[in-house]
């Protein structure tokens, strides 16, 4: 191990380390270290954008996290940085990962206890560095990862979710590019512009970029790079803490892989869920002021966490910790239960698409009926608001809900409050006169202004004409519809640029039935009654 020093009034380093891999490939860290003599726990991040980068678009400077008495190490991950071997996507993070493990135990100064922590691609080497099969850490913070990729990042619904994809893909080929000094490529990638042009672009130079890959969806790759499969067998038995958003498009993998660990150790698995997007956090979930609870502390969460596991100080951590997206506060409970959930039909004259005022939500099933609008490939309706939106985040789509190929229904105003915290879906009967087609939902908080603030979104793509009962994944939402608000339902069939359109230069025509035989519904989850503080 090479050892470079910088010092400063508190933290030592960084200190340039070098771990040689089995197959010879090196890989290379940065150590921050409290100038204090002493033995200190360590905590390690693997990720493929820069050391020197870290986590700091959402997380504390690594000195900072050495400053509370931690020995913080960042390594690049194979193939990025000054880490020798090729990138691929989370393809050699657990064995990689795993011999990290065993030689920052081994590092001068180290107590032998050792915490995982990180942010998006960060938060999934951690769990791939648990399923390599080495030395197991003493605890993790996984920040917004994917646990099954397939499903919670590349898509969603069956459909790809295109905007945000190849945007990553180019991120992930410039470095590789600019790291090989392949000038035509940088120059190719640099030229292309709109979404088509970079994907042609991405598509073209499989040798730097994983897209095609991943939109192959090769049905042997996937289990190789998610922790969901790999770790399927395993007890973790290790204390975690998952952080997540309610705007953030990995939210899914967050709540997957929180679910796994507290079903199987339940006393040692935390959760911390904000208003926010991937990236910042804050208290902008998109253009709205969250509040000052909002402005939330999530680094001294995190030290708390790791002191509690790693040093034995301080309270143990909340189980749940989460952020209401209605009455802008913070609720802790024992457990996220999943209660039965709570059913609301789908009802209307004829005139859901119509007119933004005519489609309902409802308690009691009404009488058969239909809505039926057109979307039209040319002319697509966007989605607005939640993770991918365009604006994302919890923002007014009222403007959108009054698009003729948009169907809404609205709940009445509530005479009194209704606290929800939990998965919802709804199922849609339809008739469809295309081969492919997509079927987008989007919930919102209805105010007493008129406003529509997105909570969350979900797609289905499916193939296949005629008659349909589809069930569409909302995710989860932490939200208490105050006295005077409603829900508000949005059906439309495209959701662009977020996802391609599919058939594309055509218009698909959609029939939503509900009432009678064929009851269109949203299930929501009430929020759990074991309130630690209650609101």
């Amino acid at each position: 191990m090479t050892i470079q020093h910088h010092t400063s009034d508190s933290v030592s380093g960084p200190e340039r380390a070098e771990l040689v891999l089995p197959d010879g490939v090196t890989l290379v860290a940065d150590i921050y270290r409290p100038s204090a003599a002493g033995n200190y726990p360590v905590l390690l991040m693997r990720q493929p954008y820069g050391r020197a980068i870290a986590s700091t678009v959402v997380l504390a400077h690594p000195a900072w996290y050495a400053q509370q008495g931690y020995i913080v190490v960042v390594q690049d991950v194979r193939g990025t940085g000054d880490s020798g071997g090729d990138f691929q996507p989370l393809l050699n993070d657990a064995a990689d990962g795993a011999a990290t493990l065993d030689w920052a135990a081994a590092l001068p100064g180290c107590t032998g206890k050792i915490g995982l922590y990180g942010f998006s691609y960060q938060a999934a080497t951690q769990y791939l560095a648990i399923a390599g099969g080495g030395r197991r850490p003493d605890a993790i913070a996984p920040a917004m990862g994917s646990w099954n990729p397939r499903q919670d990042w590349a898509y969603q619904g069956g459909a790809f979710r295109y905007e945000l994809c190849v945007g990553w893909a180019l991120q992930m080929a410039l470095i590789k590019a600019r790291r090989l000094k392949d000038e035509a490529a940088i120059a190719a990638f640099s030229a292309a512009h709109t979404l088509a042009e970079i994907e042609t672009a991405l598509l073209a130079r499989p040798d730097l970029s994983h897209l095609q890959q991943w939109q192959q969806a090769d049905a042997d790759h996937w289990p190789l790079i998610a922790a969901g499969d790999l770790l399927r067998d395993d007890s973790l038995d290790i204390p975690a803490l998952h952080i997540g958003g309610w705007n953030d498009y990995l939210l899914a993998g967050t709540l997957s892989a929180h679910h796994a660990f507290a079903a199987a150790n339940p006393r040692s698995s935390h959760l911390l869920i904000g208003p926010w997007a991937h990236i910042p956090w804050g208290p902008l979930a998109g253009v709205t002021d969250m509040g000052p609870e909002a402005d939330f502390a999530v680094d001294r969460a995190q030290v708390a966490f790791f002191d509690f596991y790693l040093k034995g100080l301080g309270p143990r951590p909340v189980p749940v910790r989460s952020f209401d997206m209605g009455i802008r506060a913070w609720s802790s409970y024992q457990t996220w239960q999943q209660e039965q959930p709570l059913t609301l039909f789908l009802g209307s004259t004829g005139l859901a698409a119509a007119q933004t005022g005519d489609g309902r939500l409802q308690a009691t099933l009404g009488p058969a009926g239909t809505d039926r609008f057109v979307s039209d490939s040319t002319r697509p309706a966007p989605l607005v608001g939640g993770p991918i939106g365009t604006p994302p985040g919890f923002v007014d789509r009222r403007l959108a809900d009054a698009r003729s190929d948009v169907a809404v229904y609205t709940l009445p105003a509530l005479l009194r409050p209704l606290a929800l915290a939990g998965r919802c879906d709804v199922t849609i009967c339809v008739d469809v006169d295309a081969e492919i087609f997509d079927l987008c939902a989007t919930l919102s908080l209805v105010t007493p202004d008129g406003g529509a603030h997105v909570l969350a979104t979900g797609i289905v793509r499916h193939h296949g004409s005629g008659r349909h009962e589809l069930t569409i994944d909302l995710q989860a939402i932490c939200a208490t519809v105050g006295r005077g608000c409603a829900l508000r339902l949005s059906l439309q069939g495209a959701a662009f640029p977020a996802f391609e359109i599919p058939g594309a230069g055509s218009a698909t025509s959609y029939c939503i039935h509900h009432g009678g035989a064929r009851p269109s519904r949203l299930r929501l989850t009430p929020a759990p009654e074991d309130h630690i503080n209650g609101r």
